[in-house]
């Protein structure tokens, strides 16, 4: 958990920069969304994968993180103004992240210690994660249609307002973990 202070701070700054780059200067947002994409596969990938109770897991994890981020860097190497193939990574970095967090979590049901894995800091950022970058995937990948039908909610494009929406669940998530592991060390203390 002592990463999750930094990891929250680079997203809040990367984000803020993302939208001043694109709508203050006007510019292309594609490579920050990409670094951004990294990072994310790096600090959940890391999360996951020590938190792992099996080594079958850990090396699942350590493969599939792998698999993203070089799925970005390829992408952002080779193709760094292709925003398709930017949505194209979103989903299969999301896909894989959602994947192996639901895997933690039925690895952690099938545990005879789970009996309250809702008090568990782990269970929530699993929570999160899963529900988060599911729904992302889901609206990513519909994205071609939801800019030719121009459909919104509330005025606002589908696909702007789903991940906000969603990034209420995830960062409410990693807050209840985060008070979990609180609650947790004064309990050891």
């Amino acid at each position: 958990m002592r990463w999750v202070l930094p990891f929250l701070i680079f997203i809040f700054l990367s984000e803020l920069y993302t939208k001043y780059i694109g709508h203050v200067l006007g510019g292309t947002t594609i490579a920050s969304n990409y670094i951004i994409g990294i990072v994310e596969s790096v600090f959940y990938g890391y999360i996951f994968y020590t938190l792992g109770r099996s080594s079958l897991l850990r090396k699942l994890t350590q493969g599939l993180i792998i698999i993203s981020i070089f799925c970005y860097m390829i992408s952002l190497i080779l193709f760094p103004s292709d925003p398709d193939l930017l949505y194209i990574n979103l989903v299969l970095s999301g896909l894989i992240l959602s994947f192996i967090s639901l895997v933690y979590l039925y690895s952690r049901f099938l545990d005879d210690d789970s009996a309250y894995l809702i008090e568990e800091p782990e269970f929530w950022i699993a929570f999160g994660v899963s529900i988060f970058f599911s729904g992302v995937c889901i609206v990513f990948s519909l994205h071609d249609i939801i800019v030719k039908n121009n459909l919104s909610v509330f005025g606002l494009k589908l696909h702007h307002i789903v991940p906000r929406v969603l990034s209420v669940i995830l960062y409410l998530s990693i807050s209840i973990a985060i008070i979990q592991c609180k609650k947790k060390t004064r309990i050891s203390l």
